[in-house]
């Protein structure tokens, strides 16, 4: 990889983008402990979590009274149960809906019943293979 050499420069976020595309999207375990012979295991006292999705992330986050989290944003809701919305640019206001994620980023909303963030991936794959969406990737 050649990322440090642009770190700072006008090309940083170019190679950057290049460079992780050349990387296959699989666990380090799969990608680096299968395959070599000199790794070494030192025991440790902390608490591991494999924070691979939203609803993984719940576990770390405060809920309030009707198990929602809400995070970075200013949020209005009514009736509003075990739902996390998150973002940080604008209101976001919710009536009504149970078990949901809104997710609000600086150039994509998502929302989806928290029983489906699993197929955020698949979601994500559709987006990227589309020349329509390929700004937002």
């Amino acid at each position: 990889m050649r990322i440090y050499e642009y770190i700072g420069t006008e090309d940083e976020e170019k190679v950057i983008r290049e460079e992780y595309e050349k990387i296959d999207g699989i666990s380090i375990d799969f990608g680096v402990m299968q395959r070599t012979h000199r790794a070494v295991v030192i025991p440790t006292n902390f608490v591991w979590d494999d924070i691979g999705s939203f609803t993984s992330l719940e576990r770390f986050l405060s809920k309030d009274e009707n198990g929602n989290i809400i995070q970075n944003c200013e949020c209005a809701v009514i009736d509003v149960k075990n739902t996390t919305i998150m973002g940080d640019k604008r209101l976001i206001a919710a009536i009504g809906i149970k078990d949901m994620l809104i997710i609000d980023t600086d150039d994509v909303v998502l929302i989806c019943p928290k029983d489906r963030a699993q197929s955020i991936k698949d979601l994500v794959k559709k987006i990227s293979s589309s020349q329509e969406f390929e700004k937002f990737i």
